[in-house]
């Protein structure tokens, strides 16, 4: 019956919304582990932006999307980089969202890195994209280096 949802309808929304948004990064990372260009056009947009922040001594990084997938797609390293315990928001227009979360990177099988990453994603036509992402790592400690 006209605009008024229910808080359950409310809650279903938001869940359905917070899955869809999870996807898209979840799908962003499997397409950075099968260095496929096509999965990568799927859940980004090339024309966003990163930045990124590598252990030290490497310096903070800024790139496309677009230059980023274009550089993963030329490595032959195999690349497992995992998020849990993701924190979305979503602004209530419904168009805007991030994704703040660990994250761990193994580079041939062994821990490389870990650390924290923000998605910036938009709704596009009705799809989740990622149109940014930043990163904050560090080389990982004896404990972080065992985990699967």
């Amino acid at each position: 019956m006209g605009w008024a949802t229910t808080r359950q309808e409310t809650a279903t929304l938001e869940s359905d919304e917070t899955t869809a948004i999870i996807a898209a990064t979840q799908g962003f990372l499997t397409a950075l582990k099968t260095k496929s260009r096509v999965e990568f056009e799927k859940h980004c947009v090339r024309a966003g932006g990163m930045s990124l922040s590598p252990p030290p001594p490497t310096a903070l990084r800024f790139c496309t999307i677009g230059s980023f997938v274009e550089h993963v797609a030329t490595l032959k390293d195999s690349i497992d980089e995992r998020i849990w315990d993701p924190e979305v928001k979503v602004h209530e227009a419904g168009n805007l969202a991030a994704v703040w979360a660990p994250f761990r990177a193994k580079i041939n099988g062994v821990v490389d890195h870990v650390g924290v990453e923000l998605f910036v994603l938009h709704n596009i036509d009705g799809r989740w994209k990622v149109t940014g992402l930043a990163d904050s790592c560090r080389l990982p400690s004896v404990e972080e280096m065992l985990l699967e």
